[in-house]
């Protein structure tokens, strides 16, 4: 009797085990095939959703610049997969919204081609970051809605079709203006804040309006319902991905409205060679360009005792077109709770020793408060303090790093991860006037813990054109003269060269580099080509990281000539 026993619980154990395989297969099989089915569905529900949003926010654009009323729309960046209990979901797909650079819509007279005035603008981008289904992203271009696979091997599928000239032969134009990006799975909200019709008083005539897009005629503009046909598109001749539309246009027919991402738009440009009603030649509009900001705010702790990140850096660069002098910076925390800046009584004429400290290449500045200063603040470079060293200049390309140590609520320090702050540059160009550039920024989070650990210094970023530009191959190339420097180690380097406008990237290099600090001449070279590369236009990089994986970055805009 004791033998069968035994066998029967034998037999019982190899059925436990059987029907546990059965089990791990079962679960196997379902995580290979079911799950990923099952996201696919989210996902295609979320791209569904998505693509209504930014059908209404096109709309919403139109509609804001046609009735000079601010608009709300938002946009659901992302989604989240069902919780599950026995298998595992891949990270939740995030999403970004972002603007691009700046490109100029030109107005001008068709007789002689005179600029009247030249208004920067922006397309819109959203790219999905799907774990199943494609990540093509979808433009706002020129009043255009599209899905873009083009990268990927494919063509476009429009959304919504143009809205610049209607039946009538009406055109209406909405520049788009102001940087902005946002990523993550949640909502994002966009104010859009029209401005006036910003054309002047101009004589009745006949006009040119030029608009940049990325699309192409044969891609979309050939079958654009367009009447009488009178436009025409240019070819890509910066290689940057970006076509010129020019529309045949009157005075009495045409309506420029421009509309602002979460402020308020920028003013147009007059070109100071033009004359309205006049008889100049200049066949050449101007190139728009202004200070960038770098979206590499960081937070950490600057007065390096309270382990609390209360301190804040950014960087712009320059892409006016010429040397300027930054004569104010003022500073607005959202959170009414932080209401001074505080360097904690430390010595002063340093970036983590001054309230305000602007690193640039041609001239620092800095501005000393006794015992800080109440917020918001406009810092007046060469006047505020109990000390300053005068205004900051920045050659054309440049970037300059930005330092503001401490925010406090009037008794201690405030972490700013995460804190909304909206900075106004005030800056000279060197032809003279004065402009100002508003952002925000969000600071991400430092190191508040490592006890004052700073992010490195690019102390030397220089670009040199040794492009071949004649005989066969010709291509572009520059050469980067770089130094490095860190509080602790330099773990890192890597250098970038891409194109402006479409972001390919065409080279890149990674120098060795070890210690305190690190210099060298770096080569980036784009690919052979048989057309010459005169007035080509690219993005050079440079980002250091430390051994505590801090990183600081700096890009300059670079033209083959």
């Amino acid at each position: 009797m004791s033998a069968i026993d035994d066998n029967r619980a034998v037999s019982t154990v190899i059925g436990v085990v059987i029907l546990f395989g059965f089990l791990i297969l079962a679960l196997s099989l379902y995580q290979v095939e079911i799950v990923p089915q099952q996201n696919a569905e989210t996902e295609f529900q979320h791209s569904g959703e998505v693509r209504n949003d930014l059908v209404e926010l096109r709309a919403g654009i139109l509609q804001a610049g046609s009735i000079d009323q601010p608009q709300y729309q938002t946009v659901e960046l992302g989604t989240t997969y069902s919780t599950r209990v026995f298998t595992i979901n891949p990270p939740a797909p995030a999403g970004t919204i972002r603007t691009s650079e700046p490109y100029p819509i030109t107005i001008a007279y068709e007789s002689n081609e005179t600029v009247i005035e030249t208004i920067p603008t922006r397309f819109i981008e959203y790219r999905p970051g799907y774990n199943e289904l494609d990540r093509s992203p979808t433009w706002y271009d020129a009043s255009v809605l599209y899905l873009d696979a083009r990268d990927e091997g494919g063509g476009i599928a429009v959304i919504e079709d143009q809205n610049l000239v209607d039946s009538d032969g009406e055109v209406q134009i909405t520049a788009l203006q102001n940087e902005f990006r946002r990523s993550g799975t949640g909502q994002v909200t966009l104010e859009l804040r029209p401005a006036e019709n910003v054309i002047g008083d101009i004589p009745e005539a006949d006009l040119n309006i030029t608009v940049p897009t990325r699309l192409s005629n044969g891609e979309y503009w050939n079958s654009a319902d367009i009447s009488n046909n009178k436009y025409s598109v240019t070819d890509d001749v910066n290689d940057d991905g970006i076509h010129n539309l020019t529309l045949e246009t009157t005075t009495s027919s045409l309506t420029i409205d421009t509309v602002g991402v979460q402020e308020v738009p920028e003013e147009p440009v007059q070109n100071s060679n033009a004359r309205i009603g006049g008889s100049t030649s200049q066949n050449d509009p101007p190139v728009v360009e202004e200070l960038i900001y770098q979206n590499d705010a960081v937070a950490y702790d600057g007065n390096d005792f309270d382990a609390v990140a209360g301190g804040v850096n950014f960087s712009v660069t320059n892409r006016v077109g010429e040397d300027v002098t930054i004569t104010d910076v003022r500073v607005t925390p959202r959170n009414s709770a932080i209401s001074d800046l505080s360097d904690d009584g430390l010595p002063n004429g340093e970036p983590v020793t001054s309230e305000v400290y602007v690193a640039a290449d041609l001239a620092d500045a800095y501005v000393d408060y006794d015992d800080g200063t109440a917020l918001p603040k406009t810092v007046d470079l060469d006047t505020d303090g109990f000390t300053n060293n005068g205004n900051a200049q920045l050659s054309d390309g440049a970037t300059a790093t930005f330092y503001l140590y401490e925010f406090t609520n009037g008794f201690s320090s405030v972490d700013m991860s995460g804190e909304d702050v909206e900075i106004t540059i005030t800056y000279q160009p060197a032809s003279g006037g004065t402009e100002t550039k508003t952002f925000t920024i969000t600071p991400n989070s430092g190191d508040a813990g490592s006890g004052g650990n700073q992010a490195p210094t690019i102390d030397t970023f220089q670009t040199t054109d040794t492009s071949k530009t004649g005989g066969n191959p010709k291509y572009a190339q520059f050469d980067v003269d770089w130094t490095v420097s860190d509080d602790s180690q330099v773990q890192s380097l890597e250098l970038t060269m891409a194109r402006v406008g479409s972001g390919n990237e065409v080279d890149s290099a990674t120098p060795s580099v070890s210690g305190a600090s690190a210099s060298g001449v770096t080569s980036l070279r784009g690919p052979d080509q048989s057309p010459n590369p005169g007035g080509q236009q690219y993005d050079i990089t440079i980002t250091v990281t430390d051994d505590d994986g801090e990183t600081s970055s700096q890009t300059q805009q670079v033209t083959v000539s």
